[in-house]
């Protein structure tokens, strides 16, 4: 019996599913994101690529049997902090830090503004914080930096506040903060079997999170932002996660659901530190084209994904994927390892406004999403949208949005468009939609290469564009940058859902440490200094095996990767270095510790920045656990000629570009070969995306069926 994979990407504004079946071939579905209830979108999504792979509708309702596992990577936590519709979630914390939710720490102001709006912060309004001032409650205890108890715990304190946030204000969620817990976590596992009681005694059942399991690292403000959104938004982001997993059984799914954690992992949505998952959204897409680079053997691949609502971004460099400790999450900064993912407020749904103080075109940063969607749509939005623009200009088939499921009205489009944008312009409609586009392009160019490709060289680098607006935008905004090549995929539409079911099982664990190895140490000495790191170790590889056990997996799957943050003493940043050794008990083991760290660093930075004694720092400890999972394949195809067959042949169409009408070839994507070669201008159009191609541009596509682009003349 053949079986299958099912992987989902919801983000703002679509829905995509992809289902893999065991040759690799893949289809992809797509609907748009109903953010009140998921589950809707999703399956939407699902029987539509059903459709594709032909499966009759009457074998549609038990198709879940033939189903190996299904994986979903989206925005519902997200969506759960952006419109504040979490618990209500009571705060206890070390007396005096009653405000560490609301006051945050100076630069999470700025998370993801350009200078523009940072110079303008007086008119910004803050983001509200998640538990308000009234819900917290200040504890008299105190441990200090070294993990020495220096003021006990106040017990009735606890008690007192217990009773008032669970029976007086009737939270729904108790978040545990104290300083130092990581070092020491004594008086939050106290703390909360207080508060347990208390609950216990009220006749009540609610999730109480201690940071010290949640996140037992250094930075406090980070920690209880960790904190607080599990407490905050991890229950009713599960409920989404359910009402999937739910609709998935209903047609005869026998698993539970996955999802995807921020660092490129796959876990069971049951997965007790779920916050992980928060962003999870852009974290298929660069998984996915590390997959595809190691099948191509590209190892330097600049990640580009275009969706309806944003552009998100990442750098893949020698086959690795950088991850961030503390990264941004709606204006605040979380201890959640995730890659290095950079976004703007840039889609093919972005809003197109002029503003009335200055007369000039504003793109941004919101957009239609996928209710109401582009004003083609008819579905109440007013507000034109790039794609409006893009319909408009002819790059768009009105009789194939959505492969053709949604119904566009191109007139509506343009009445709009000249309304709210050309006319205040004083410019033609097709030339004001010209600009429009253009300059989203410009600043997704710039994008790339402000943020990501500092200090590296574009021509080590592919680009690779997907999303359902990758392939779209993908030539204009890649320009006359000089990338090594420019490339894209037939599912660039779901690719990010492809990406899900690129990655192996993980769970991934952190805590501080600070362990320093100084010239002039014996061998014994060096070896003393790095037992705290061993001990770390060998609690968090005992503990995520467990876990991993616990979820289903034998030990023998289970492979083991400790790693170690290391710094030469007295810099800031330190350096993730996977461990060439599995535990420190000789000298031996720290010379190849240091050894591979000052490999990395040199392949990092310049050499200039290296100390000339060198004194190691080791500030954090991780051991991540993996188990493999079977991969979506990439068939190899012989390459037919360099003419697409006749049935891929659309014919022509008009598009506007650069101020006049031209005759673009026109081909079908789905029926486009290996070997096929094609010239701009020409759109080559699929169900879920859109590849422009423009006059100096031409396309190739190799036997792994990847589309390479150059200038032509290159």
């Amino acid at each position: 019996m053949q079986r299958y994979l099912a992987a989902c990407d919801a983000g703002g504004t679509m829905t995509d599913v992809i289902i893999v079946d065991e040759a690799g071939r893949s289809v992809v579905g797509k609907a748009p994101t109903t953010p009140r209830d998921e589950s809707i979108g999703y399956m939407e999504a699902f029987l539509e690529a059903l459709d594709y792979i032909g499966v009759p509708k009457e074998e549609q309702q038990s198709f879940g049997d033939h189903l190996e596992t299904a994986i979903y990577t989206g925005t519902s936590m997200l969506n759960c902090v952006i419109n504040m519709s979490g618990y209500r979630t009571g705060l206890i914390t070390t007396r005096g830090f009653e405000d560490i939710n609301a006051q945050g720490r100076g630069k999470q102001t700025f998370i993801g503004l350009q200078w523009s709006e940072i110079s303008h912060m007086q008119y910004r309004r803050h983001r509200t914080p998640l538990v308000p001032r009234k819900l917290a409650r200040g504890i008299t205890e105190r441990i200090d930096m070294f993990g020495k108890v220096v003021i006990p715990l106040y017990e009735h304190e606890v008690e007192l506040a217990a009773s008032e946030l669970i029976v007086d204000e009737q939270c729904q969620s108790i978040a545990i903060v104290f300083l130092q817990s990581y070092k020491n976590p004594e008086h939050e596992e106290r703390a909360e079997a207080i508060v347990r009681r208390v609950m216990q005694q009220a006749g009540r059942d609610i999730p109480i999170e201690i940071s010290s399991r949640v996140a037992p690292t250094m930075r406090e403000i980070s920690r209880a932002n960790s904190t607080i959104v599990q407490a905050y938004a991890t229950d009713p982001a599960r409920k989404q996660l359910f009402r999937i997993e739910e609709a998935l059984k209903k047609i005869g799914y026998r698993h539970s659901l996955k999802t995807v954690l921020g660092y490129g992992g796959v876990t069971n949505i049951r997965y007790p530190r779920l916050f992980e998952a928060a962003m999870s959204g852009p974290v298929g897409g660069l998984m996915g084209a590390k997959y595809l680079g190691s099948v191509i053997g590209e190892e330097n691949i600049v990640c580009s994904d275009v969706g309806g609502t944003s552009f998100d971004a990442g750098c893949i460099t020698a086959g690795v994927v950088p991850i961030v400790r503390e990264p941004g999450f709606q204006d605040m900064y979380l201890t959640a390892p995730m890659l290095s993912i950079t976004s703007i407020g840039a889609g093919t749904g972005t809003y197109i406004r002029i503003d009335p103080a200055t007369n000039r075109i504003k793109l941004g940063p919101d957009s239609a999403g996928g209710t109401p969607g582009p004003t083609f749509m008819e579905a109440g939005n007013t507000t034109p949208t790039i794609n409006d623009a893009n319909l408009l200009l002819g790059i768009l088939n009105e009789h194939n949005y959505l492969g053709g499921k949604v119904k566009v009205n191109k007139v509506t489009s343009y009445r709009l468009f000249k309304e709210k944008v050309a006319d205040p312009l004083g410019m033609d409609v097709y030339d004001a939609c010209e600009v429009c586009i253009d300059l989203l392009n410009i600043q997704m160019r710039e994008h790339l290469v402000r943020s990501l490709m500092v200090g590296r060289d574009l021509r080590d680098y592919i680009l690779l564009g997907y999303g359902g607006g990758g392939p779209l935008h993908l030539l204009p905004y890649a320009g006359d940058h000089p990338y090594k090549a420019v490339c894209t995929v037939p599912w660039a539409g779901g690719f990010s859902a492809w990406g899900g079911a690129c990655m192996d099982y993980a769970h991934r664990r952190h805590k501080t440490v600070s362990v320093v190895i100084a010239p002039g140490m014996s061998d014994a000495e060096r070896v003393a200094a790095a037992r705290p790191v061993v001990d770390i170790w060998e609690h968090l590889r005992s503990e995520l095996i467990e876990e991993l056990v616990s979820e289903g997996f034998g030990r023998e799957t289970i492979q083991i990767q400790p790693v170690a943050y290391v710094r030469y003493y007295g810099q800031l940043e330190d350096v993730e270095v996977p461990s060439p050794v599995a535990t420190i008990r000789t000298p031996g083991e720290v010379d190849a510790l240091i050894a591979r760290f000052e490999e990395i660093y040199t392949r990092m930075f310049t050499l200039a920045g290296k100390p000339d004694v060198g004194t190691y720092h080791i500030t954090e400890v991780c051991v991540v656990a993996k188990v493999e999972t079977v991969k979506p394949k990439l068939v190899k195809h012989a390459l037919a000629g360099p003419v697409p067959p006749q049935e891929a042949v659309k014919g022509t169409r008009r598009i506007y570009q650069k101020g006049t009408w031209h005759d673009a070839d026109i081909y079908r994507m789905e029926s486009m070969l290996p070997g096929n070669e094609v010239d701009g201008l020409a759109v080559i159009e699929a169900s879920n995306t859109t590849l422009f191609v423009p006059p100096e541009w031409h396309v190739r596509i190799d036997e792994n069926n990847v589309y390479w682009m150059a200038r032509k003349g290159r």
